[in-house]
C-alpha cells in the first residue's frame, strides 16, 4: 500500500475516530444530563406520592384522636364489663357513615387489660360490613403488641400493618378524656385498607399513576438502591429502574417493626430520554458533514505540499532499486523536512556497503574473544562439506572444553573469566596452522576444524600441542589460574558426514574425557557412545533402585592380629538390578557421585548399617564389632552433613561410637581446608575417623598429621607387592611404624596371601582385611564367623561363601 493512501486512510480514521469521540462525548453528555434530569423528576414526582400517602396517615391520625380523646369514649372504656354491641355509645358514633366519610376499614377499641370492648370491619369502598376482625385483633396482640402499648397521653402511633398478608394504615392512640388527660384508660384503633380503591385514590390525588405490592420480609433493595427524604425526615430506600421507553421508581414501605412491607411503584414515559435522542442525531449529522468537509480539505493539501514531493523522491530511490548502484545520489529539491530526508538518504547510501560488512562480521563471529561463533562454524562446516562432494579430503572437528573454568568464573568473578577466555583463544589461535578454521561455541567451549592426510596422527598431536598450550598457568591482572582442557575428535567421513552429527560426536568423545579425569584427548568411536548410554541407563535406574528395594549391605571382616578375633567388619553396597543383573560398586559408585544420587544411597547405607548393627546386638549382646561405612567425598562436602548423619544416628538410636567413617585419602587432602572441620565435628560426636585408601595418592603426612584420624588403612597396591618388592616393604613398614608413633590403627587392605599376613605381623601391623580372612558376606554370616576361636585357622571353604 502506497504512502499516499496509508495517510489518506489515517487522516480518514483519524476524522472518523474524532467525530466518534466527540459523538460518545457529546452522547454521554447529553443523555446523563436527561437522564439525570428524568431521576430528579421522578424522584420529586416520588416524594409527591409519598406526601399524599402520609397525608393519609395525618388525617386518619386526626380523626382518631377525636374519637380517642372524649369523654363518651372515656366513659364507655371504663365500664367494668364489655358492653352489647347495640350499646348507644357505638349505634351513635360507629355507624356505616363513619366509615364511608373517614375512609375506615377497622375500628377497635381496647381498655389497657387488652380486652376487646368494640370491634368492626366495613368495606367502604362497596358499602358493606364485613367479619369481625378476629384475625386483625390476633394479628395486632402477638406481631405488633408494641403498637397497642402507650406510656402517656402524648403517645400517638401509626404506621402500616400486615394482616394476613393485606397491608394496612392504622393509627393507635390512647384513650383520655375530652381535655387529653389521663390516665389513659385503654387504646383506640383505627385502620384502613391499603388495596387498589385506596392507592387509586392517591394517583387520582397526585394525578400520577401509582400501584402498590406486597413483599416478603425477608426482601432486600438492591444495591444501587439510594434513599428518598418523605414528611417528618423519614427516610426510606428509593431505586429505578428503565428501559427505552418507560422509566420506573420504587420506594419501599416499612410495617412498624421495621420489617419490608409494601412496595410504590411509579412508571413514566421517558420523553426526556426520547428527545435527547433526537437531539443527538441532529449533532451526529452535523458532525459527520462537517468531518466530511475536513477530510477533502487535508486530502487536497496533503496532495499539494507533501506527496508530490514523496513521489520525486520514491523515483530516486527506485533508479537506485533496478541498477543496483549505491554511488547514486537522490536529487535533492526545496527546504523543507522532505530535503531533509532526502539528505540522510545519500547519506546512508555512502555507509551502507560498511555497515553491512560490519553486521556480516557482528553476526559471524563472537565479540569477546573475536573469534567465529556458531553460525559461522556451521556454515564453513557446510562449505566445506559440500566442497568434499566434489574434490574429496578428510578433516577432523575438535572440540575443546575448558576444565575449571565454572570455577574461577565463580569464585574470581566474571571480568577475571572474561580475560581468561581470551587469553585461551589467543593461545589457540598460536596452536592453528593456515587454513584451519578455529570459533568459540559458546561459554568454555572452542572447536577447531583441521585439515588432514590419511594419517590422523597429526590430528592428536594437535590435540597435544593444544593440551599443553591451555596447562600453562595464567596471570589474569594480577590473578594467578590454572585450567586444563577437555578434547574430544571426530574425523569426516569415518564419524559422520554432516556437521550436526560431527558436532554431537566430538562433543560425547569430550565429555567421555571430563568423566575420566578431565585433561586429555579421545577421539570418538562407537565404544564410547555405548560406555555413555550405558552410564544414562545406570543413572536412570540408580534413581529408583532405593524405592525399588535392589540394593543390599555386605561386610568383610577386619581381623585383629594380636588377638586374632574379628573386630570390626566393614560395609560394602551391592546392587542387583532386575534388568541388568549385578552391577559392580566400581561401575555404579561414580555415577551416584557424578548425578548427585549418592547423597540418598548414603543415608540409605547408614540406615541398614545401624539396623543390621541393633539387630546383631540383639543376637550377640557383647559383640565387639565396630562396623565402617565408606563416605563418598560427594556427601561429605554436601550442606548440613552433619546435621543430616547426626539426626540418622539419632532417628534409630545408634550410638556413633560404634562406627568408623572412612575418606579416601586423596579427597581428603584434595579438599583439605573443608574437609577438616567436617571431620573434627563427626569426631565430636563420637564416630572413628579412618583414611582409606592411604599410600595410592598424595601420601604427605603433613596433612596426615593435622586431620583429626584414628585410623590409617594401607591401599591395596602397597599390599599386593608386599612379598617380592624389597621398596614396597620398606614403605609399608615406614607408614606402619610412623603411624603408630602418631597413635593411629593401622589396617591392611586386601591381604589375599599367607606371606603378606606373615610380613604384615612382623612390622606389627594392627589389623588386615582381605580375601585371606574372607570376602564381603552377608549380615547372616558375621555372627557366625565372630563365634570361631581362631579365625585364622577357619577352613577357607566355609570363611569364603
Amino acid at each position: 500500500m502506497s504512502l499516499r493512501r496509508k495517510i489518506i486512510i489515517y487522516v480518514g480514521i483519524s476524522t472518523l475516530c474524532m467525530l466518534s469521540l466527540l459523538y460518545l462525548i457529546s452522547e454521554r453528555a447529553l443523555l446523563r444530563n436527561y437522564e439525570q434530569m428524568e431521576l430528579e423528576g421522578l424522584r420529586e414526582n416520588m416524594k409527591q406520592n409519598l406526601l399524599s400517602y402520609f397525608d393519609e396517615y395525618t388525617n386518619l391520625g386526626a380523626i382518631a384522636i377525636n374519637y380517642a380523646g372524649w369523654d363518651d369514649t372515656y366513659n364507655f372504656i371504663d365500664r367494668p364489663t364489655i358492653p352489647a354491641n347495640n350499646d348507644p355509645y357505638l349505634t351513635v358514633n360507629y355507624t356505616d357513615s363513619l366509615f364511608m366519610s373517614s375512609r375506615l376499614n377497622i375500628t377497635l377499641l381496647m381498655n389497657n387489660q387488652k380486652q376487646v370492648y368494640f370491634g368492626k370491619a366495613y368495606d367502604y369502598g362497596n358499602k358493606r360490613s364485613l367479619a369481625y376482625p378476629s384475625t386483625f385483633i390476633h394479628t395486632l396482640q402477638t406481631e405488633y403488641a408494641s403498637f397497642l402499648e402507650h406510656s402517656d397521653a402524648s403517645s400517638r402511633k401509626m404506621g402500616i400493618l400486615m394482616v394476613d398478608k393485606q397491608p394496612l394504615i392504622a393509627t393507635s392512640c390512647p384513650i383520655l378524656t375530652s381535655d387529653n388527660e389521663g390516665p389513659v384508660h385503654g387504646t383506640l384503633v383505627f385502620a384502613r385498607f391499603l388495596d387498589t380503591n385506596y392507592v387509586q385514590y392517591i394517583s387520582e390525588k397526585t394525578d400520577m399513576p401509582l400501584s402498590i405490592s406486597i413483599v416478603d420480609p425477608s426482601f432486600i433493595p438492591p444495591v444501587q438502591a439510594t434513599t428518598i427524604t418523605g414528611p417528618r425526615n423519614r427516610t426510606m430506600p428509593f431505586w429505578t429502574e428503565s428501559d427505552k421507553s418507560t422509566i420506573t421508581s420504587f420506594t419501599l414501605l416499612s410495617d412498624i417493626n421495621n420489617k419490608p412491607a409494601v412496595l410504590l411503584k411509579f412508571v413514566k414515559p421517558r420523553e426526556l430520554y426520547k428527545e435527547a435522542k433526537r437531539s443527538i442525531l441532529f449533532y451526529l449529522f452535523y458532525f459527520g458533514l462537517s468531518g466530511l468537509v475536513f477530510f477533502f480539505i487535508i486530502s487536497f493539501v496533503l496532495q499539494r505540499t507533501i506527496f508530490a514531493r514523496l513521489n520525486h523522491t520514491i523515483n530516486g530511490m527506485n533508479v537506485i532499486k533496478i541498477k543496483q548502484d549505491f554511488s547514486i545520489r537522490i536529487q535533492e529539491s526545496g527546504k523543507d523536512e522532505i530535503t531533509l530526508l532526502e539528505k540522510s538518504f545519500n547519506h546512508m547510501m555512502t555507509s551502507l556497503e560498511q555497515s553491512q560488512n560490519e553486521i556480516q562480521y557482528q553476526a559471524n563471529h563472537d565479540n569477546l574473544t573475536g573469534l567465529n561463533n556458531r553460525r559461522a562454524f556451521f556454515e564453513y562446516l557446510e562449505k566445506i562439506i559440500q566442497q568434499n562432494r566434489q574434490l574429496p579430503f578428510r578433516f577432523a572437528v575438535i572440540f575443546i572444553d575448558l576444565d575449571r573454568f565454572k570455577l574461577i568464573n565463580d569464585t574470581m568473578g566474571h571480568h577475571i573469566g572474561d580475560l581468561l577466555l581470551i587469553e585461551a583463544a589467543g593461545r589457540l589461535r598460536l596452536c592453528m596452522k593456515e587454513g584451519e578454521f578455529l570459533c568459540r561455541l559458546g561459554g568454555d567451549e572452542f572447536c577447531i576444524v583441521s585439515h588432514y592426510d590419511h594419517d590422523s596422527n597429526q590430528i592428536e598431536h594437535l590435540a597435544k600441542v593444544i593440551k599443553e598450550a591451555i596447562n600453562v598457568p595464567y596471570d589474569l591482572n594480577g590473578y594467578r589460574a590454572a585450567i586444563s582442557a577437555s578434547i574430544g575428535i571426530s574425523l569426516y567421513p569415518d564419524h559422520g558426514i554432516d556437521s550436526e552429527r560431527l558436532l554431537h560426536h566430538s562433543d560425547i568423545a569430550m565429555l567421555d574425557v571430563k568423566e575420566s579425569g578431565k585433561n586429555n584427548y579421545r577421539v570418538y568411536s562407537e565404544s564410547i557412545e555405548a560406555i555413555r548410554t550405558r552410564r544414562m541407563l545406570l543413572e536412570q535406574y540408580l534413581k529408583c533402585a532405593i524405592d525399588n528395594d535392589e540394593f543390599t549391605l555386605h561386610y568383610q571382616p577386619k581381623l585383629d592380629l594380636a588377638r586374632n578375633q574379628i573386630v570390626g567388619v566393614e560395609a560394602l553396597l551391592r546392587w542387583t538390578n532386575r534388568q541388568l543383573g549385578h552391577v559392580s560398586p566400581y561401575e555404579f559408585i561414580p555415577i551416584a557421585e557424578y548425578s548427585g544420587i549418592i547423597n540418598e544411597i548414603g543415608e540409605w547405607i547408614m540406615r541398614a548399617a545401624c539396623r543390621q548393627f541393633i539387630a546383631w546386638r540383639k543376637q550377640s549382646a557383647d559383640m565387639p564389632l565396630i562396623v565402617a561405612i565408606n563416605i563418598s567425598g560427594v556427601q561429605l562436602l554436601q550442606p548440613n552433613f552433619v546435621d543430616r548423619i547426626r539426626g540418622v544416628f539419632a532417628e534409630e538410636e545408634v550410638d556413633p561410637c560404634h562406627f568408623e567413617l572412612e575418606v579416601t585419602e586423596s579427597f581428603a587432602i584434595e579438599n583439605f581446608e573443608e574437609v577438616i572441620n567436617i571431620l573434627v565435628e563427626l569426631r565430636n560426636l563420637g564416630f572413628l575417623i579412618s583414611i582409606d585408601d592411604f599410600g595410592a595418592g598424595y601420601s604427605s603426612m603433613k596433612y596426615v598429621c593435622q586431620l583429626p584420624i584414628q585410623c590409617m588403612k594401607i591401599d591395596k597396591t602397597l599390599i599386593d607387592q608386599l612379598a617380592d618388592n624389597i621398596r614396597s616393604q620398606v614403605v609399608v613398614s615406614s607408614l606402619i611404624e610412623m603411624a603408630h608413633r602418631l597413635g593411629l590403627t593401622v589396617v591392611a587392605e586386601g591381604v589375599e596371601l599367607p606371606e603378606q599376613l606373615r610380613i604384615l605381623q612382623t612390622y606389627r601391623c594392627d589389623q588386615i582385611q582381605g580375601f585371606l580372612i574372607s570376602k564381603p558376606v552377608p549380615a547372616s554370616r558375621i555372627i557366625e564367623m565372630l563365634n570361631y576361636s581362631d579365625v585364622l585357622q577357619v577352613p577357607e571353604t566355609k570363611l569364603h561363601m
